[in-house]
């Protein structure tokens, strides 16, 4: 075991967290019982972090023709682009040290890719990317990213590993 483990950031409803929209989690115990005995785990939860609550309404992604907007389901005028970018530039900030992150898979806050994005003739496609996640990978372009679902594959679960510790040679110096 590390003394001074290497920092993976997780979406918190990963952990165990009822911090999805509904109130319920995704928790991978995988995460919390093996992952965190080599690493220091940092939860975090863009939507939690900017008030939305728990229970909360859905927001999705949406193409307003000129750029992607995370806005209400039930109410287009709840827009939310601005307090989730903002809070991932705040992230990049706040935690330099990061040297990988395990994301929720398909959130219009937190998904990687293939998120659904609603176009301007009213059809969704898989061809987004989280709000939260791409103002990150803007400051950190090259932070070892996985989704949850990649995580459970041994195989891509390995790569992301040998990722994190190649990133951390470079960060932590």
């Amino acid at each position: 075991m590390r003394i001074n483990k290497i920092k993976v950031a997780v979406s918190s409803c990963l952990l165990g967290e009822a911090v999805r929209y509904d109130g319920t989690d995704k928790h991978i115990k995988y995460i919390t019982q093996v992952l965190s005995l080599n690493y220091n785990l940092i939860s975090l939860c863009p939507e939690m972090a900017v008030g939305m609550g728990v229970p909360r309404p859905p927001i999705h992604l949406v193409d307003d023709g000129s750029s992607i907007q995370a806005v209400g389901l039930d109410n287009p005028e709840c827009n939310m682009t601005k307090p989730i970018t903002q809070y991932g530039n705040e992230f990049a900030e706040a935690y330099p040290d990061i040297c990988g992150y395990i994301f929720k898979k398909n959130s219009p806050s937190c998904g990687f890719e293939d998120v659904k994005v609603l176009n301007t003739h009213g059809q969704y496609e898989r061809k987004g990317q989280g709000i939260y996640i791409a103002a990150i990978l803007k400051s950190l372009p090259s932070l070892p990213v996985i989704d949850e679902e990649d995580f459970l594959d041994a195989r891509l679960r390995d790569e992301f590993f040998l990722d994190i510790d190649e990133y951390s040679k470079k960060v932590l110096l």
